[in-house]
């Protein structure tokens, strides 16, 4: 597919600078003229990674490149429609024509108007009966009496806590995550540990539908203030994924829950989505470290709220 690119394309891409997630460590270059140069960049950069390509491209580029494929695109005239057209073509062209299972060339999808693919999930989650799962009816909660006492009691807490609406936050951003964790009936105790009894820590992290009906991260939730010990934080969590509530100006709502435990793979993430930047009013200070939204992906929590691609 790399060999269609216009050439114009091709020198933009080479010359694109990665961003801090992004795990190819070439260096680029902003002086190429040599086509054949600038395309084996490209090939370099994401020979195994056909979304990325595709998302770095613009509109335009896009287009170029449906036309010399001979594609016909229902509402061409968008990137994202035009994005998922060319990866089912390069996927075509990957498999060369024939049927393949979906675990060996997974399915991308479509997530603020870019190629995601979404990992299985890895953890615990509650069972649904629709995907992607609904915004959960109003309930009830009453308020907790004592701290769960073991793992099974703190996820039957969170259970219980899916459509239990949070109420007003106002201006503090924490609200929703300390409410939450009171309703849990978990118990503050400073030490700096995971919030439940020094094994788990509780997060919540905000979620929204996409166009798509989709749920998405929208934001990078943060972990830990800088020093603070985040890894100690991150060996088990429990994310609370977090919506706010359509029919009110300012209320949420817990959609699900998901138990990530670390292992190797999860501490490969970690080091890749894990950065540091200010946190607190402006002006601050303070340093934080936040988690991108890109790491709910892979760690198989949108596919625990989406379901399997």
């Amino acid at each position: 597919m790399a060999s269609l690119i216009a050439p114009e394309a091709l020198r933009r891409l080479a010359a694109l600078r990665a961003n801090r997630f992004d795990a190819w460590a070439g260096a680029p270059s902003a002086s190429l003229v040599d086509v054949e140069q600038a395309r084996a960049i490209v090939i370099d950069r994401w020979a195994e990674d056909l979304c990325g390509l595709l998302n770095a491209m613009t509109r335009g580029e896009l287009a170029e490149l449906a036309k010399r494929l001979r594609l016909v695109v229902d509402d061409g005239s968008r990137s994202p429609a035009l994005r998922c057209a060319l990866w089912a073509r390069g996927a075509e062209l990957e498999r060369a024509g024939t049927e393949i299972p979906p675990g060996l060339q997974p399915r991308p999808r479509l997530l603020g108007g870019h190629l995601v693919i979404c990992a299985p999930p890895r953890g615990l989650a509650p069972p649904a009966e629709t995907w992607p799962r609904p915004l959960p009816e109003p309930r009830p909660l009453a308020p907790p009496g004592e701290e769960p006492e073991s793992l099974e009691e703190l996820l039957a807490a969170a259970d219980r806590l899916v459509g239990v609406r949070l109420g007003p936050r106002g201006r503090d951003k924490g609200a929703w995550g300390s409410r939450a964790a009171q309703l849990l009936g978990l118990v503050e105790h400073g030490r700096g540990e995971p919030d439940w009894r020094g094994d788990v820590e509780v997060k919540t992290v905000p979620i929204a539908r996409e166009t798509s009906g989709l749920w998405g991260v929208v934001e990078d939730p943060a972990i830990a203030m800088v020093g603070e010990g985040t890894l100690a934080k991150l060996q088990r969590t429990l994310w609370l994924a977090r919506a706010t509530v359509d029919d009110a100006e300012d209320d949420a709502t817990i959609v699900s829950w998901y138990l990530l435990d670390y292992d190797p793979e999860v501490a490969r993430l970690v080091r890749r989505y894990l950065h540091e930047r200010p946190k607190g009013p402006r002006g601050t200070t303070q340093r934080g470290l936040y988690l991108s939204k890109r790491f709910f992906a892979d760690c198989g929590l949108l596919a625990a709220l989406n379901g399997a691609a």
